[in-house]
């Protein structure tokens, strides 16, 4: 190989590893931005949501009103804390497969034989020690 072809597969490598990082930040950005703001606007539904049962309960005819009240605000918190988790497994499994895929980008996919990728540990693969902490 003469040393124009080296330098242009460099070149070549260095462009797509360059855009799939590149493209990874925007898509995973997006993907944050779109969590963060689901995220807020739940806070902002509880706050309101508080802010309604906190002015109902103080007039109340009864604790047992009260109370009620209270309860409907407490399962309302129930919900957005459970949409708040099903949100960050959902999330956590994209951001997993956006770096899977930058990764398989920048480094190799699959192989052409399709049994192996660059992530899969081979038996050529030297095995990892671990060292005690102590």
């Amino acid at each position: 190989m003469t040393i124009d072809r080296q330098s242009e597969h460099v070149r070549d490598g260095l462009r797509r590893q360059s855009e799939a990082f590149w493209d990874f930040q925007d898509r995973l950005l997006d993907h944050m931005e779109r969590m963060n703001h689901t995220w807020f606007r739940r806070r902002h539904e509880g706050t309101h949501a508080a802010l309604k049962a906190a002015c109902s309960m103080w007039t109340s005819a009864t604790p047992a009103d009260a109370m009620q009240v209270y309860l409907g605000w407490a399962n309302g918190s129930i919900e957005r804390l459970t949409r708040d988790a099903l949100d960050v497994q959902m999330h956590g499994n994209i951001f997993a497969n956006l770096i899977l895929g930058a990764t398989h980008q920048v480094m190799g996919g699959p192989s052409e034989a399709g049994q192996a990728d660059i992530m899969t540990p081979t038996e050529a693969d030297p095995p990892v020690t671990l060292r005690n902490a102590a």
